[in-house]
């Protein structure tokens, strides 16, 4: 059978709304039950903290869009000045705004500079 495009992109639609809201609904009901000191929330924060690093990755070395025209020298090197200014103030507002600076300097700068 087949089915319009438009119903099956409701059912779409539906279907991942059911599904985040599933979960919701489960820690909801959960929050009381389980210690925010525990395991489970320590390996869940654990692969959550995962996830946003690989992401990360993937952004800097297979970007998309506009960040694609620039080389992967620059994405990594800021990378590595934000992550330095990060251990070095502890300050994550500092280190990030350091870091896209840095970014932008090696942009302007990378014409005239070899690495």
């Amino acid at each position: 059978m087949i089915f319009p495009s438009s119903f099956v992109i409701w059912s779409g639609i539906l279907l991942a709304a059911i599904a985040t809201f599933l979960w919701r609904l489960l820690g909801l009901l959960l929050v009381r039950k389980i210690s925010s000191e525990g395991h489970l929330i320590r390996w869940v924060n654990s692969v959550a903290y995962a996830m946003v690093a690989g992401v990360l990755m993937l952004v800097l070395v297979y970007p998309t869009g506009i960040l694609s025209t620039t080389s992967l020298e620059d994405r990594l090197l800021a990378l590595l000045f934000g992550v330095l200014a990060l251990v070095i103030t502890n300050r994550l507002l500092f280190s990030i705004f350091f870091g896209i600076i840095t970014f932008v300097v090696f942009l302007k700068l990378g014409p005239f500079v070899n690495f």
